[in-house]
């Protein structure tokens, strides 16, 4: 496929989700019954011609959408451009008799995606972000050495696959840190795979040494608004890590995780275009890696009434975006978890400059 025209589907994926023919929703209710549960932690992952997916599919945004997952012949495909796409799943872990076969996911090839905590301490009435989906399941996290336990069952069944976490920030962003730096601890006592995290910037910010100490290999912290007052009103609760504190520690994560090893989403459509541009330049000469991630209305968030992100206004970001990364060297693919992976934004489709995409 040509390259415009993967990153035109991506995009409108991203941006308008899928929906399924009655025999493609039998088919995945047998083979992935997580498809077609609501929130964005579960939105479905998979692979369209070596490009990797998050998309949403049972969100009332959705209904509308101009894409149908069909299924014939033991195939899942989409039409586009007057011909069939393959559509290819992960497949499912196997299971290990844990927790973890109710709540790991593979989100690209070999590479794991994990939600200790849905407790979020900004998790409330009037701090909850406005975009946010997470539903509080759980009022801690999983106990880390449970947690490792099952992890070291499951990287048993899979070696050489990636771990990626992310989740609710519980008690405070250091309490949470503090909590990573325990597992990554734990799981570095029988394995070297790479981890990658995604956590609020810690106010101590020795915690970011004992995270890359303790083994981690990769960090993402996302400021995700790049204006202060628009933060305070889109994130009442976690504003309150300012700007200046997420440079910081921007600028602590690099020195010590090196070039391109940390990352920061950027959520388009909630924000002026010109906002993001220019903060991913910014990000960019410090060697963070900046992500376009398009808002979606899921139905749980607070903007679920709010109209999804302009797949024409990702496109021209994200292809802004895909020149700085190759001006300033941040190639995609050199970081391991959610950067590598590339799912939920479509920056790395827009690295390439082939005409025709091969990966």
């Amino acid at each position: 496929m040509k390259r415009n025209e993967l990153i035109l589907l991506k995009a409108n994926l991203l941006c308008r989700g899928l929906r399924a023919s009655p025999a493609a929703k039998a088919a995945l209710l047998r083979d992935y019954p997580h498809f077609f549960d609501k929130g964005f932690i579960d939105a479905a992952n998979l692979n369209i011609l070596g490009s990797n997916l998050c998309v949403s599919t049972n969100e009332k945004f959705t209904l509308n959408s101009p894409y149908t997952l069909f299924y014939r012949g033991g195939l899942y495909f989409i039409e586009a451009f007057g011909k069939e796409v393959i559509v290819n799943f992960f497949g499912n872990l196997p299971k290990t008799g844990t927790i973890l076969d109710n709540i790991a996911r593979l989100h690209a090839e070999k590479t794991i995606n994990i939600w200790p905590s849905t407790s979020c301490c900004f998790d409330l009435p009037s701090q909850k972000c406005a975009f946010c989906s997470l539903e509080r399941k759980d009022i801690k996290p999983i106990d880390a050495d449970y947690l490792a336990e099952s992890i070291e069952k499951l990287l048993k069944k899979t070696p050489g696959f990636t771990l990626n976490f992310s989740g609710g920030t519980y008690f405070s962003p250091d309490n949470m840190a503090r909590y990573w730096i325990s597992l990554v601890t734990k799981i570095r006592a029988f394995s070297d795979t790479p981890i990658a995290i995604e956590l609020a910037p810690p106010s101590d910010l020795s915690l970011i040494d004992d995270l890359k100490n303790a083994g981690l290999n990769a960090i993402i912290m996302n400021l995700e608004i790049a204006d202060e007052s628009l933060r305070a009103k889109v994130c009442p609760g976690k504003s309150a890590i300012t700007r200046p504190q997420y440079y910081k520690a921007f600028e602590r994560a690099v020195e010590l995780f090196g070039w391109g090893q940390v990352s920061s989403v950027l959520i388009a459509g909630i924000q002026p275009k010109e906002d993001i541009i220019r903060e991913c330049e910014i990000m960019a000469k410090l060697g963070v890696f900046p992500t376009i991630m398009p808002f979606r209305p899921v139905d749980t968030c607070g903007l679920a009434e709010s109209p999804a992100c302009s797949p024409e206004d990702l496109i021209y970001m994200s292809e802004i975006l895909g020149g700085l990364l190759r001006e300033y060297d941040l190639a995609p693919r050199r970081q391991e978890g959610c950067t590598k992976c590339g799912g939920c934004s479509i920056e790395n489709d827009c690295f390439e400059t082939k005409e025709v995409i091969n990966f």
